[in-house]
């Protein structure tokens, strides 16, 4: 058996240069999920084709510990972190493989988007480039990269400057709850509908905050989101205080250790009581926004027939074991069937908008979703076209407006996910929603499940769900887990 790993960076159509070194029987070995309309692909180059992804080879306890294990020291850099992770997973993953079949030629086709090709490497696995969306960085443009990425410094004209933080007055926000003054920076949208004072452009704050010019931690306290943490640049020193907020759904189950990775003075900010279980489960510091807004979900509007589904998608990169680039896919494929199954119903796949970095899913991530719904030519299945754009000029973004969602809310009259906060965006317009976790780890959206609201574990659920439309059941319980999340938004 010849056993090729690969991720969804690599172009299928390059895989035939690989016929020549196939075998009688294949294993196609990915992070991701193989559509159906991929595999198609490879089984018209190569015979007798056994399609595995990582996923399939790890459990979720096995994922857990190397999230822990991969946490040495405190002092550690986050970059540090990650590649732990990604090393023992590959480890973990190859000697199973190994174990597992019968092999005789090895090769590694990519590096990166969870792979680790040195790892693969070691075990005798033969590297063959192929042709990809985004060419692997040369050693100069990788140390320029690497340098870039550290604090303080740019390239202008390849040389190498110091750099300031800018702050443009659009990103610096001023408001004052209780005699006390709070300065936000970042994009306020983000979270502003969760905050119940006026803050207010400034452009004083943001050239205060571009002079290095701060405030004591007696008077005044510096605000961000987790997503846009980076753009705070006030020093890590206690006589200034941080808090970086809540901006989306924190599952309270996550081994990870992404936010242990902050300053000394910062305290994470949480929107109500089921934000705080994440960072007390880490014994990490924390409280919530003293200025929070309560917001309480509406009766819902239950549809006497299903006729829009929107799908909203969660994300994946090598910040913890526990997700795979292919628990978005076979998502992704499950609603193909259900596409199938339902013609009269039409599915809107909104895929994250940060699927396109070219850390976590890919930049090719998105389309090749496209391509696989183009290629099965149901009339009743397309992708969103309200998703953001990730990249621009200044990099990637991590962090969006919700508006481009509100398009996709309009036309909904059901909403299925897996542990996006979108979900919940679309309850407080009355949209029923459930959860699907399809994955061979825990659910994510377990604090919100605990509450009451339904999920699905396999397509065959999720079938029922849709095909039972709006059962009496279905609104009982329902609304009885609406009532168990007003009371939490109250504690």
């Amino acid at each position: 058996m010849s056993v090729f790993v690969f991720n969804q960076n690599v172009k299928i159509k390059s895989l035939r240069k690989c016929v020549g070194l196939a075998s009688k029987t294949n294993l196609f070995l990915t992070t991701h999920y193989l559509y159906e309309n991929e595999r198609a692909q490879i089984d018209s180059m190569f015979s007798e084709s056994t399609y595995k992804t990582f996923a399939d080879f790890l459990s979720d306890e096995e994922m857990a510990i190397i999230d822990n294990n991969s946490y040495t020291s405190a002092k550690m850099d986050v970059d540090e972190y990650i590649t732990n992770i990604k090393i023992s997973k590959n480890l973990l993953v190859l000697e199973k493989v190994l174990k597992a079949y019968r092999t005789d030629k090895l090769y590694i086709l990519s590096d990166g988007l969870g792979i680790d090709k040195s790892t693969w490497e070691k075990y005798g696995f033969k590297y063959i480039k192929c042709k990809y969306y985004k060419e692997p960085l040369t050693p100069k443009k990788w140390l320029k990269n690497k340098i870039k990425s550290i604090p303080g410094v740019m390239f202008v004209k390849n040389k190498l400057i110091d750099k300031k933080k800018k702050i443009t007055k659009t990103e610096a926000f001023v408001g004052y709850f209780n005699n006390r003054k709070y300065i936000f920076i970042g994009q306020l949208s983000r979270i502003g509908y969760r905050l119940n004072i006026d803050f207010v452009q400034s452009d004083e704050e943001a050239r205060k905050l571009e002079a290095g010019d701060y405030e004591s931690g007696e008077t005044c306290t510096y605000m961000t989101t987790w997503h846009e943490h980076w753009k705070c640049n006030v020093p890590d020193d206690n006589k200034y205080e941080v808090r970086w907020a809540q901006d989306g759904y924190l599952p309270p189950n996550y081994s990870h250790k992404d936010y242990f990775f902050k300053p000394n003075n910062v305290k994470y900010y949480c929107w109500d009581e089921l934000g705080t279980h994440l960072f007390r489960n880490q014994g990490l510091p924390y409280e919530l926004i003293p200025f929070r807004k309560k917001l309480y979900l509406p009766t819902p509007i239950f549809p006497n027939k299903i006729r829009n589904i929107l799908i909203v998608a969660s994300g994946a990169g090598d910040w913890t074991a526990l997700k795979n680039r292919s628990d978005d896919d076979i998502m992704v494929d499950a609603f193909a069937k259900m596409a199938r199954r339902f013609p009269d119903i039409q599915f809107t796949y909104r895929c994250h908008p940060t699927w396109v970095h070219p850390n976590h899913l890919g930049i090719n991530s998105i389309n090749r979703v496209i391509e696989y719904f183009e290629w099965l030519g149901l009339s009743n299945l397309k992708v969103s076209s309200n998703i953001p754009q990730a990249a621009s000029e200044d990099g990637f973004k991590l962090s969006f407006s919700r508006s481009s969602l509100d398009d996709d809310l309009k036309l909904a009259d059901f909403v299925f996910g897996e542990h996006s906060i979108s979900m919940i965006d679309g309850a407080f317009k009355g949209i029923p929603f459930c959860s699907v976790n399809l994955t061979n780890r825990r659910n994510f959206f377990v604090g919100i499940n605990n509450l009451g609201f339904p999920m699905c574990n396999t397509v065959e659920e999720i079938e029922k769900v849709i095909d039972n439309g709006m059962s009496e059941e279905f609104k009982r319980i329902f609304l009885k887990a609406i009532a168990s999340y007003n009371e939490m938004t109250d504690l």
